[in-house]
């Protein structure tokens, strides 16, 4: 009798918007279709899988995560081929299956961050060379969602304590890996195309093979089609899309930091166990790998890449989170680019073709939040993909557990080498006991 391989369910692919970053009206999949027909012959030995797994392990939630994972792409097929009729039925529908799987951003969080750029675009106001078109459009666009929020001074306060154990935690990086570092300063550019990132993480993977660990040799860096970078642990491969925009010096060091010394790395460390799931992630651990990314980022730069306040505030504006009103895909386009332009002019004039980059980057970062979904006007309610909010989230979890790690009196170095094992959840305690385990 022939046992059935049963092939796990990846989504991010087949919701990835053929087009995005275009700026056309409708979103397109040519990946959906043939994923959800590759998955569904196996849809009754994965429901047996999961029927079979002991309760409350984290087996039983990993099988039923992949059966939810399963039910998501035929939702989102459906969505996709929905007429006017039925378009706010599967909308709704993907919208739940999407916050049951990722939650959803917080009320209050919310208010607090939309204050927070409230008043900081209030300084704007009468600056020279700084759209006070935009301005005015963003402070009517806030208005209504920070009203009643009076207080963010423990917001602030919270935050900045949070300050000084992440610099540490950026000293125990670059105490070891400074050289990856060096390699971005080394290359003489201020910018850095896909090609440029693709031979750089390279040369990074040869460092690493030479003064890290031999296991590096087994990773490697390949071309995609698409807008973004990023690491399949699965397949041990870092993957550079083909029209991913430039990223300037910081942007770079933030993506080593991010990609390599993070998903990389707990990946790699993860294949020395037994159990493969420590490399390619733990049941529930998505929160803690994006966060302590993000953390990574502002650990070796500084400073908070804005990606993750705004990752979680747009997702916010289009669900409705704080006034009931979700907002179409253009809608959300238009307060993003409005912040995004004035960023840039308060560090200087952009020309035409910075505007026009700053478009294509916008709409992919909008497209992240509508994908799965056609992303058009059609009908009253909007499919909104709420995976993103993991980055903000996680970021605040992984800032206070390292806050409460030091404070207990462990080394920065110490929670560096003990996070860098495996992708695992630090607060969770199955993983942890996994983890004690296995490795």
């Amino acid at each position: 009798m022939s046992i059935v391989k049963i092939p796990s369910v990846e989504i991010l692919e087949a919701i990835n918007p053929t087009n995005s970053g275009t700026g056309e009206a409708v979103l397109l999949y040519d990946n959906l279709e043939p994923a959800v027909e590759k998955y569904r012959p196996t849809n009754v030995a994965r429901s047996e899988k999961f029927w079979s797994s002991e309760d409350g392990s984290l087996d039983e939630s990993s099988k039923a995560k992949q059966l939810a994972f399963e039910y998501f792409l035929r939702t989102a097929e459906k969505l996709v081929d929905s007429s006017a009729d039925n378009r706010d039925l599967w909308a709704d529908r993907f919208t739940q299956a999407s916050i049951e799987l990722y939650g959803a951003p917080d009320e209050k969080q919310v208010r607090q961050l939309v204050t927070k750029e409230y008043s900081e675009l209030s300084q704007l106001r009468g600056v020279e060379n700084v759209s006070q078109q935009h301005v005015n459009f963003l402070l009517d666009t806030y208005r209504p969602l920070v009203f009643g929020q009076t207080n963010n001074i423990t917001y602030e306060s919270e935050i900045e304590r949070k300050k000084h154990s992440i610099h540490e935690y950026g000293q125990a990086i670059l105490s070891k890996y400074t050289p990856l570092f060096d390699l971005v300063d080394e290359s003489g550019k201020t910018e850095f195309n896909a090609q440029d990132l693709k031979i750089l993480f390279k040369d990074a993977l040869d460092w690493l093979i030479e003064n890290d660990d031999d296991n590096w040799s087994t990773w490697s860096v390949i071309d995609i089609d698409g807008t973004s970078l990023s690491v399949d642990s699965s397949n041990r491969t870092i993957k550079i899309a083909s029209r991913r925009e430039c990223a300037n010096r910081r942007d770079t060091r933030g993506l080593i930091a991010h990609e390599l010394l993070v998903h990389a790395l707990r990946g790699k460390n993860g294949y020395k166990s037994s159990n493969t799931q420590l490399a390619t992630g733990l049941e529930g651990y998505l929160d803690a790998e994006e966060g302590l990314g993000i953390l990574a980022e502002e650990a070796v730069n500084g400073e908070l890449p804005e990606k993750a306040y705004d990752r979680y505030v747009d997702i916010a504006l289009a669900l409705g989170t704080i006034d009931g009103v979700q907002r179409t895909r253009k809608e959300i386009f238009e307060i993003s680019f409005a912040r995004q332009l004035l960023r840039g002019q308060t560090k200087g004039n952009l020309s035409e073709s910075e505007i026009i980059s700053l478009e294509r980057r916008i709409w992919a970062h909008v497209d992240r939040i509508y994908r799965g979904g056609p992303g058009d006007e059609i009908g009253t309610r909007q499919a909104i993909f709420t995976k993103d909010i993991a980055y903000y989230v996680g970021y605040k979890q992984m800032a206070d557990y390292i806050s409460e790690q030091m404070d207990s009196g462990r080394k920065a170095s110490e929670i560096f080498e003990y996070l860098s094992q495996a992708k695992f959840d630090p607060t969770n305690p199955q993983h942890a006991e996994l983890l004690n385990k296995f490795i």
